[in-house]
């Protein structure tokens, strides 16, 4: 009889186990959410998995960019915060696609044919919305802070608005692949102290466009300008801003 006990004690515990394990399995698989956070961001933003793989590579590649110019910008910030249950990099998907989504404009694909794009056109006015915080960001770092609190406000409110249809335009006829900023360790408060602001880069790797911003002796006058690589000289969009005198361009 004691044999067949223990034959019934090992019968029960292999039971247990059984349904312990079952219990566990369900837990498990009740706990995993519905679906993936990249397929959320797919189905809340109607693309592809590809496309959205696109979209993360473009943020990591640009990543250094992105982060200053959530830095200067508490706009951008708060829009990438209110994705906070998301991880980083597809919160800044949610947060520009929103902001593409806002514009009254849209971009379509690369306007010129023979200019070889490795993006998809689905993604494009997101991507814009990106390079669009990236210059935005570089023009805050030419200022610095006290030009800023100068000033900033007249450049949102006047000047980009006024700039930001040719400078879109020309994005897409040429794309992005990376831009050279306003840095310059040799001169003062390590900013370059003349025009230049931001060029961009397109596609093909060539330089396309020149953000720039004149400055008059008294430096009470500014105009906000912008050349391309169709003519170089030309001075476009030319808005003036009438202030009282600047400090050197960087002045924190």
């Amino acid at each position: 009889m004691s044999f067949w006990r223990s034959i019934k004690k090992i019968a029960s515990v292999l039971v247990l186990v059984m349904l312990l394990n079952t219990v566990f399995a369900a837990i498990t698989v009740s706990a995993l959410p519905a679906h993936s956070e990249l397929q959320q961001i797919q189905d809340e933003l109607n693309l592809t998995e590809s496309d959205i793989q696109e979209l993360l590579l473009f943020i990591q590649e640009h990543s250094s960019s992105i982060e200053e110019a959530i830095e200067v910008d508490e706009n951008l910030k708060a829009n990438i915060e209110q994705y906070n249950e998301y991880s980083k990099e597809f919160a800044m998907i949610l947060a520009f696609a929103d902001i593409a989504t806002s514009q009254t404009s849209t971009v379509s694909h690369l306007s010129d044919s023979s200019i070889p794009s490795e993006i998809s056109p689905a993604i494009w006015p997101i991507v814009w919305a990106v390079v669009a915080a990236i210059i935005k960001a570089a023009v805050k770092k030419k200022m610095g802070k006290k030009i800023v609190q100068q000033i900033g406000r007249q450049f949102d409110d006047k000047v980009w608005p006024q700039i930001e249809p040719g400078i879109k335009r020309e994005y897409e006829i040429h794309g992005y692949t990376r831009s050279v900023g306003p840095e310059d360790a040799a001169q003062a408060n390590g900013i370059k102290q003349g025009e230049h602001i931001i060029s961009l880069y397109g596609q093909n790797g060539s330089e396309y466009l020149r953000l720039h911003v004149y400055t008059s002796d008294s430096r009470n006058h500014t105009r906000w300008h912008y050349h391309t690589k169709d003519n170089w000289p030309d001075h476009k969009g030319n808005v003036d801003l009438y202030h009282n005198s600047l400090p050197k361009w960087g002045s924190e």
